[in-house]
């Protein structure tokens, strides 16, 4: 299982917010409006990996029905006590589970299932990635669906990474794949997402490329000046107008 290490650091100019204060906030709410619409009318809804709840908040404030509940999965027992209490005033909060996906233990079923950007963590080789494909689906009631939000293989934030981040397998186009060469109905739907970098194309200064490096790289130590130079290079080379696109597929599965 692969770590993730921001949760403790949650001063807003460090690593985890880094990335909100960068995001085009319009393409992020398009496609929090998307989900809502693909989740609405759904009565049993699960989150895979919640977080502190803010992604999924903004997707059940947009939901057409109320008459739903929404259980939430999330390994960080802080970061999951943070998202029952910052959720459940204004949303329909059902079940919490402190648990990883590969070792969730539950028979129930349900008419949604959606993950924003989780699947980095499942799994560090493509034979249990693959087996954690199957066991999300697992969750999904006949005729549900399951949503799974990620970056595909062209996303800038691939292309400006100094180190490899990532396996291949955790690419959106391999997700879409599997659940095809599987049978699955498997739909993708593509979005913008713009993060603003002008900010460190402005100055030489290296605060703000160093956090975000770190943030890009998963890491929770600061990189080396030549690692720092080469990701400035990297960001010149694929920005456009002072913006990076770092994309975001949408894949959709219906259960059969």
């Amino acid at each position: 299982m692969a770590n993730w290490h921001f949760w403790g650091e949650k001063q807003f100019s460090d690593v985890y917010e880094n990335i909100y204060i960068r995001t085009s906030m319009e393409d992020w709410f398009g496609i929090v409006d998307v989900l809502a619409k693909e989740i609405s009318g759904a009565k049993s809804i699960i989150d895979i990996g919640c977080g502190e709840g803010h992604t999924t908040k903004q997707i059940l404030d947009r939901l057409k029905n109320d008459d739903y509940a929404c259980d939430l999965l999330e390994p960080n027992k802080n970061a999951l006590l943070n998202a029952e209490a910052f959720l459940s005033p204004e949303n329909n909060i059902g079940k919490c589970y402190v648990s990883t996906l590969a070792n969730f233990d539950s028979n129930k079923k349900y008419d949604t299932v959606f993950t924003s950007h989780t699947n980095y963590y499942w799994a560090l080789n493509q034979k249990d990635f693959d087996d954690q494909l199957e066991k999300i689906l697992g969750l999904v009631k006949p005729k549900g669906k399951l949503l799974i939000l990620t970056l595909p293989e062209d996303s800038d934030h691939y292309n400006i990474a100094v180190r490899q981040i990532y396996p291949e397998f955790n690419y959106s186009e391999y997700i879409l794949d599997y659940y095809k060469k599987s049978g699955y109905v498997a739909n993708i739907k593509k979005f913008d997402m713009k993060m603003y970098v002008g900010d460190i194309l402005s100055t030489k200064k290296r605060y703000d490329l160093k956090n975000f490096f770190k943030f890009i790289h998963n890491m929770d130590t600061y990189p080396t000046d030549g690692e720092a130079d080469l990701f400035l290079e990297r960001i010149r080379r694929f920005q456009k107008n002072n913006y990076l696109n770092f994309k975001d597929h949408l894949i959709i599965i219906e259960q059969k």
